[in-house]
């Protein structure tokens, strides 16, 4: 059974200056996520990386490394029920020392997909890959435009959340979200995400200090 959604948004905090979508490096897979069940009537599922800078090498916290010239690719693997669902990505920008850059999400049915697999006309894809859209909300600390997608009607079932983007930050970079079952989210969602990219930005900064 599918149930309609009021307009809620996927919203990804792009850093200003920082976007180039016509260059793509080499895909990897970051990180690969089972966030399981999402429970009813309102959950609010936190989700998020973040990356170090040692020696040329970028190590996800959780996951793998790779080179800072390649596009990282993480998902999220959820299941709903019949109900609502919007969810949240925002880039934690810290200027040249934490910074991501071509951060973008989509959101398709189904189980993982290799890395930079293209899913154009594939009934599977929900969402799209978020482009740059001016936005004056914000929901934590940093700047630039937020990428919007509306996340329509979903029906009960598997879903897969993907990010990715570039860390050009010097000393990594980090980003934090929640996928939130309510139809429409309530304020504490905006603070969780708040709280959660400072925590991200804590612990980064105690690794490279």
């Amino acid at each position: 059974m599918q149930r309609k959604l009021t307009p809620a948004a996927l919203a990804s905090l792009a850093l200003v200056g920082l976007f180039h979508g016509s260059v793509q490096a080499a895909p990897v897979t970051s990180k690969q996520t089972t966030l399981g069940s999402l429970a009813s009537p309102a959950s609010a599922v936190p989700f998020g990386n973040s990356f170090t800078v040692a020696s040329g090498v970028v190590s996800s916290v959780g996951g793998n490394s790779f080179s800072p010239a390649d596009t990282f690719y993480d998902t999220y693997t959820f299941t709903v029920p019949a109900s609502g669902l919007s969810s949240f990505v925002a880039s934690l920008d810290l200027g040249t020392l934490l910074s991501i850059t071509n951060l973008q999400s989509r959101l398709y049915a189904g189980t993982p997909q290799a890395a930079g697999t293209a899913m154009a006309g594939n009934p599977a894809l929900i969402n799209a890959w978020s482009t740059a859209q001016s936005n004056p909300s914000t929901v934590a600390n940093g700047s630039g435009p937020f990428n919007m997608m509306d996340v329509p009607s979903l029906a009960a079932g598997t879903y897969t959340l993907e990010v990715r983007g570039q860390v050009v930050g010097t000393a990594g970079g980090a980003y934090a979200g929640l996928i939130n079952v309510a139809q429409v989210p309530e304020p504490t969602t905006y603070l969780m995400l708040g709280l959660g990219l400072a925590v991200m930005a804590l612990k980064i900064r105690r690794k490279t200090s």
